[in-house]
């Protein structure tokens, strides 16, 4: 019995001692940074599907989605789509126009560093988000 007990209490000190390997999926992700520019009170985000492998969000005037592939340290975002509302603001539709640009059937090498989630393309940033 006390063995048991030992036992239980070995595993269970194992278990909380495990850090949580963080994950794509169970955030929604706010841009913060796209190619070394900080967005004003930018409404962009996006949000991953780990059981369909789709991701969707909004890409500031209008929602975006499509699918999107892990491969180790990789992640591939392919066949992105968007609704084709114009943005009001001049500078929010560049800023659209270019996130989906920067997604669009391209991979990047990606960093989950706590609720910050970083893309990277040839080891510099790209696209820098936010969990949230």
């Amino acid at each position: 019995m006390i063995s048991k007990i030992t036992l239980g209490l070995v595993v269970l000190m194992a278990c909380t001692s495990l850090k949580k390997i963080p994950d794509l999926g169970g955030h929604r992700w706010g841009l913060v940074q796209m190619q070394n520019e900080k967005p004003d009170s930018s409404p962009v985000y996006i949000q991953f599907d780990t059981f369909t492998h789709r991701f969707s969000g909004n890409a500031g005037c209008n929602k975006m989605s499509g699918n999107y592939s892990v491969t180790g340290k990789a992640l591939t975002f392919e066949e992105v789509i968007s609704t084709r509302m114009a943005c009001v603001d001049t500078k929010a539709n560049e800023r659209e126009s270019q996130l989906l640009r920067l997604l669009n059937n391209h991979t990047y090498a990606y960093d989950i560093n706590g609720a910050t989630l970083q893309l990277k393309d040839s080891g510099k940033v790209i696209l820098t988000f936010r969990g949230f």
